[in-house]
């Protein structure tokens, strides 16, 4: 799996499929209590946490004793966030004993502001403003699977929701025996792989035997993208 060189047309991205980056956020001077940040009236130690239905999917690194820290990060991959999803983006202090965050903003999909490609101020609910920018989903090219090599099979361990091998059919557990004409026993290990992650560029049939032993074929469809998530 790698970054695809060209960019994607906007049809081709899976719904509500978005890539976020944290910008930087301005603290305000103490706690929504009015208490200072530290004990030695110093400033925080701020991160941000983003939580999706209840999974926490990413955390910024700590930024030291400021209140304008800044990030400037992407997240490492792609995140689905549709209107129902239970957005949650916190602020914490490292230094803060309690579990309660700092602060946050909580709402269904993401904030009206957050128009894609365009600097959006979020304003979370202990006045605290974090910049983020929202794009459209980053491709990626590659089948979009884990497998384990086997003498005669390469066997899936994982399939990524949005990739060509999860469109095509493949799913865990099941076994790839062949890859186009070539079975995969007569491969060597590195053929079998290299062949394998050619596969989506030259529209390859693999043929593909479930948990039973039932072998079916299954066609990838040329040049297609891989969507990676979080």
């Amino acid at each position: 799996m790698h970054p695809a060189a060209a960019s994607a047309e906007p049809q081709d991205v899976p719904d509500h499929l978005w890539s976020i980056r944290f910008i930087d956020a301005h603290i305000p001077d103490t706690k929504a209590s009015g208490l200072p940040w530290d004990g030695d009236g110093s400033a925080p130690d701020p991160y941000l946490r983003l939580v999706l239905d209840g999974r926490v999917v990413w955390e910024t690194p700590i930024q030291a004793n400021t209140r304008d820290p800044k990030w400037n990060v992407t997240l490492p991959r792609n995140v689905q966030i549709s209107p129902r999803t239970k957005f949650r983006l916190e602020l914490w202090d490292s230094d803060t004993a309690s579990s309660d965050p700092a602060g946050a903003i909580i709402r269904s999909g993401l904030p009206e502001s957050a128009l894609p490609n365009a600097l959006a101020h979020l304003t979370l609910d202990n006045l605290a403003v974090v910049t983020v920018v929202v794009s459209p989903a980053l491709p990626s090219r590659g089948l979009g699977i884990e497998f384990e090599q086997h003498d005669d099979a390469l066997w899936v361990l994982n399939v990524e929701p949005f990739s060509p091998a999860a469109r095509a059919g493949v799913h865990v557990g099941d076994r790839i025996v062949a890859i186009g004409d070539s079975r995969v026993e007569a491969l060597s290990a590195a053929r079998a792989a290299s062949d394998l992650s050619l596969s989506t560029d030259r529209g390859a049939t693999l043929t593909v035997a479930d948990k039973g032993g039932k072998a079916r074929q299954v066609t990838l469809e040329r040049g297609e993208y891989l969507w990676l998530t979080m």
